[in-house]
C-alpha cells in the first residue's frame, strides 16, 4: 500500500481469526496490539534496536495511548500500519500510526490513527532514561520532518 502523507516506515499486519470480537470486528484493543508490533519493527529498523541483545538495559515504556477509530477492520482485510516519530524530547518521544485496510482489490482506507508517548527505560536499574543519542541521530536522520 502506498504511504500516508509524511510517513515512511511501514509493518505488514496478518487480521487473525482470534484477534476479533463477537461481531467479526477487530476488537478495539488489538489496535494497540498492532500498533505495538509496528513500533518494534520501527525502532528495530530505524535505530537498528535488537531488543534480545538489550531489552534490560536500554528499553521503552507507553506513557500515553491515544487512538481515533475510523472504520472497522475485519478478518480477510489487507492491514498496515504506518509509523513515524513527530517529537523527540529529553526523555521521551511520540509516535504517530495511520492503521491503513483494504478489502480484495478495494483502495486502501483508513482504519485508525494513532499516537504514542514513548518514555526512554533502563529496566535494569529500574528508571527513565534520555533517549539514546544512537536513536536520536537514527530517527533525525530517518524523519527529515522532525528538524
Amino acid at each position: 500500500m502506498q504511504s500516508p502523507a509524511g510517513y515512511r516506515h511501514s509493518t505488514p499486519l496478518t487480521v487473525r481469526y482470534a484477534d476479533l470480537d463477537v461481531l467479526g470486528h477487530l476488537n478495539h484493543a488489538k489496535y494497540l496490539t498492532y500498533m505495538e508490533q509496528a513500533r518494534i519493527q520501527y525502532v528495530s529498523d530505524v535505530c537498528q534496536w535488537d531488543w534480545r541483545e538489550g531489552w534490560s538495559q536500554l528499553g521503552m515504556i507507553l506513557a500515553r495511548a491515544e487512538i481515533d477509530y475510523r472504520l472497522p477492520v475485519v478478518f480477510g482485510d489487507e492491514a498496515v500500519c504506518f509509523t513515524r516519530c513527530s517529537r523527540l524530547g529529553g526523555k521521551s518521544f511520540d509516535l504517530e500510526y495511520v492503521l491503513l485496510r483494504r478489502r480484495g482489490e478495494g483502495e486502501p482506507e483508513i482504519a485508525a490513527t494513532a499516537k504514542t508517548i514513548m518514555v526512554s527505560y533502563n529496566y535494569a536499574q529500574d528508571q527513565t532514561i534520555s533517549v539514546p543519542e544512537a536513536w536520536r541521530t537514527a530517527m533525525i536522520a530517518y524523519e527529515p520532518e522532525l528538524l
